[in-house]
């Protein structure tokens, strides 16, 4: 039987026949009471002799550094005790530990090595060979590889087959350098500079009088190793570390610069950009402009400036009806997504495929982070490709430890943000950013089930695309949207939203509002644009502008993200008065300079960015003005509200407000049926033609978003960057589509 660990010099002789079990545990009770060198006691008793002992040292395939240059007489025991311990401890190749101690001259060192004839073998060979996988188990491991490429290490750690620090112990053997050791001091070590240390994800642990210690995780080349010397007065020695070993390094050496960077890169690089001042002093005094000028209208002919106001806002109506019209009309053309067949799909080389990053920011979750890993695993993905990080907030001790006490895998990370102003998810996000892996990256929440097959048609998307697309945005929708009328209109929006109109949007030449989740970006683009705006609380929005105003491009795949509806009011009423808020900020911000906005998107793009960024939460807004006053004309007839609807201009405005309200009303309608009878033909049905019918109560759900508007407009002017927390979890099974009907299959 193969020992688990043949670390010891007794167990590998063992193991290759030159001794017995029986004189093994002898040996091993002498050196307890009598001391000396296991190889010297064998020796002793006539177990083997000094002969073969020399050849299997020296022969062997897994004999150390130390052992070797005990056995050639450079040093003696206690000298490699001392070495051993030292290296325990501290960390760092025996080698240099040896001349570090003194023990050994460097040119004694680099001698004994020219003439040292170990030869390395592949790590798989190595692993199994002392013990740390069965054949079997490798086997297992290259079959996976051979069909998805990667690391064989990171595939046997997928596969759970071996521990990170095993694994780590014994690629430091196989490429002579050391591991990490026990103590490790910060303070008194060096730093080298931030965007140095991200660039090749090395840290400065230790410092001895002649080296640096450099936690890596992966081996870095020569020329790397040259230019971090470059600003070190030390050379630097390697030693390997696991991936939350780095993380743990990181989060106790640069966590404040992280933190800096997560808040204030953008507000640094593009203060024209960043919503850490909401009013700008210029808007501040066109406001006021507009204000005094509406008084002095008022007093000198308030008919004439009710008339005003009111032709204004008809116009508006106006726009957005046609406006909406039009984009619904283009959205509506199937070849307006990116589709893939499921062939196009099978005949993609998973060799190919990229390290996928997946921003997984939660807060208060601790109920739905338990179902995290099952929908990420449904993910048909090389699942050891996937750089899963879960952002969680410092002060969010209840889903720390919940996180802490689940078996997750070794491609997950838990990544603890710092807490600072602001709480925000878009800050949280950026903090993961920092360190993701991935060639791209996808946020998606702590309740989202993708379809399996979402990354691969992103992958994909990106082949087939030219270079200026950088964001694709898949479709949301919801699993419980037979809970309550909430979660019906809800789904209603979204399918109105997401398969028509970000769709038809897409075949503008205008900026795209993406969605809060599911958007798959090309990670060096984004840190390009400069991620996310932590203090604008609908993110996502704002981003989908700013890769705009850069040429960037986005597209819609169709493949479906499925999220959870607010089926409380009140939370609904808070999600909603977030997402409005953030759409005003998103148009103060770029609005700061109007004709440089006008110029950057061209007069299509501007018109659209009127439409979608202000109208979004504008017209909330003016509704129940004109709700009020058309009740007020049928219960008082009063004349001045004739005054305002003169001539023509009354029938007008009546076109506006039927064929209005019905073209509103008809495209939620259309949006779910499009989402019905996609999912028909798709044989994934989770939704009934029932929910249909709902879209002629739409109205009732217009006064809701009106009520969340006018809370919105409260918090832009008191506290703009307050996030509103949404509860999930409150989908009951018996209202959970996904049980029911196939979505996930």
């Amino acid at each position: 039987m193969v020992p688990k660990n043949i670390d010891k010099i007794g167990d590998r002789l063992l193991n290759r026949g030159y001794i017995s079990e029986e004189e093994l545990k002898f040996a091993v009770e002498y050196q307890k009471k009598h001391g000396g060198l296991m190889g010297e006691i064998l020796i002793k008793n006539k177990f083997i002799t000094s002969e073969d002992l020399e050849s299997f040292i020296n022969t062997s395939k897994f004999s150390r550094l130390g052992e070797r240059l005990l056995q050639a007489k450079f040093i003696n025991q206690q000298q490699l005790n001392n070495a051993i311990s030292y290296q325990k401890d501290n960390g760092g190749r025996i080698g240099d530990i040896l001349v570090y101690l003194k023990y050994i001259t460097e040119k004694q060192l680099e001698d004994f090595l020219k003439t040292d004839n170990k030869q390395r073998i592949p790590i798989g060979q190595m692993l199994v060979d002392k013990g740390r996988i069965t054949k079997e188990q490798l086997d297992e491991a290259i079959k996976l590889q051979r069909k998805s490429g990667g690391k064989l290490g990171d595939v046997l750690l997928f596969l759970k087959y071996i521990t990170p620090e095993d694994l780590y112990r014994d690629l430091a053997t196989q490429n002579n350098i050391g591991r990490i050791g026990k103590n490790i001091d910060f303070r008194s070590s060096k730093k080298i500079p931030y965007e140095v240390a991200l660039k090749y994800n090395a840290i400065i642990i230790n410092e001895r009088e002649n080296s640096y210690l450099l936690a890596v995780r992966e081996i870095l080349s020569e020329d790397d190793i040259k230019e971090i010397e470059s600003y070190l007065d030390k050379p630097v020695e390697q030693v390997l570390a696991t991936m939350i070993e780095i993380d743990n390094f990181w989060d106790q050496v640069y966590s404040y610069t992280q933190t800096e960077k997560s808040v204030f890169e953008l507000y640094d690089e593009q203060p024209e950009n960043s919503a850490i001042v909401t009013f700008s002093k210029s808007q501040q005094i066109v406001m006021v402009i507009i204000i005094l000028t509406l008084i002095i209208m008022m007093i000198s002919n308030y008919k004439a400036a009710l008339f005003s106001i009111n032709l204004f806002f008809q116009a508006l109506y106006a726009i957005m009806t046609v406006l909406k019209l039009l984009i619904v009309i283009k959205g509506a053309n199937r070849d307006a997504q990116l589709r893939f067949t499921q062939e196009e799909l099978d005949e993609i080389d998973e060799k190919e495929l990229p390290i996928y990053t997946i921003l997984v920011p939660v807060y208060k979750e601790k109920e739905v982070i338990k179902g995290l890993i099952k929908n990420i695993q449904n993910i048909d993905y090389p699942q050891y490709k996937l750089d899963v990080c879960i952002l969680l907030e410092k002060d969010d001790t209840e889903t720390i430890e919940v996180v802490n006490n689940m078996d997750l895998p070794s491609n997950y990370r838990a990544i603890i943000v710092p807490t600072c102003k602001p709480k925000t998810k878009p800050k949280a996000c950026n903090y993961g950013l920092i360190r993701a892996k991935g060639e791209y990256v996808v946020i998606y929440d702590a309740e989202d089930r993708p379809e399996p097959d979402q990354l691969k048609k992103v992958y994909l998307c990106y082949k087939k695309l030219p270079d200026e697309f950088v964001c694709i945005q898949a479709k949301l929708n919801y699993f419980n949207s037979n809970q309550n009328i909430l979660t019906k209109w809800f789904t209603q929006e979204y399918s109105m939203w997401f398969e028509l109109l970000l769709v038809g949007i897409m075949q503008l030449k205008t900026p795209i509002p993406l969605g809060g989740t599911s958007n798959h970006f090309k990670i060096d683009f984004l840190r390009e644009v400069g991620a996310w705006d932590p203090f604008n609380v609908t993110e996502d929005a704002d981003l989908g502008v700013r890769l705009f105003k850069k040429g960037y491009k986005t597209a819609v795949v169709d493949s479906r993200t499925w999220e959870e509806a607010n089926s409380r009011l009140g939370n609904w009423i808070r999600q909603r008065s977030r997402w409005i808020k953030g759409y005003m900020q998103t148009w103060l911000v770029h609005m700061r300079h109007p004709i440089k906005l006008y110029k950057s998107l061209g007069l299509e793009g501007f018109i659209g960015y009127q439409a979608m960024v202000l109208g979004t939460p504008l017209l909330p807004i003016i509704n129940p003005f004109f709700w009020l006053m058309l009740i007020w004309w049928y219960v008082t007839k009063d004349l001045w509200i004739r005054s305002l609807f003169p001539g023509i201009f009354y029938y007008i405005a009546a076109l506006q407000l039927f064929f209005g309200n019905f073209m509103f009303t008809y495209t939620n309608t259309v949006g779910m049926y499009w989402v019905i009878r996609d999912c028909a033909l798709k044989k994934k049905q989770p939704f009934s033609y029932g929910l249909i019918k709902y879209a002629l109560l739409t109205p009732i759900y217009w006064i809701l978003m009106s009520a969340a508007a006018y809370k919105a407009l409260f918090q832009l002017i008191k506290n703009p960057f307050y996030w509103e927390k949404t509860d999930h979890g409150l989908t009951s099974k018996r209202n959970d589509t996904s049980l029911n009907r196939n979505i996930n299959t």
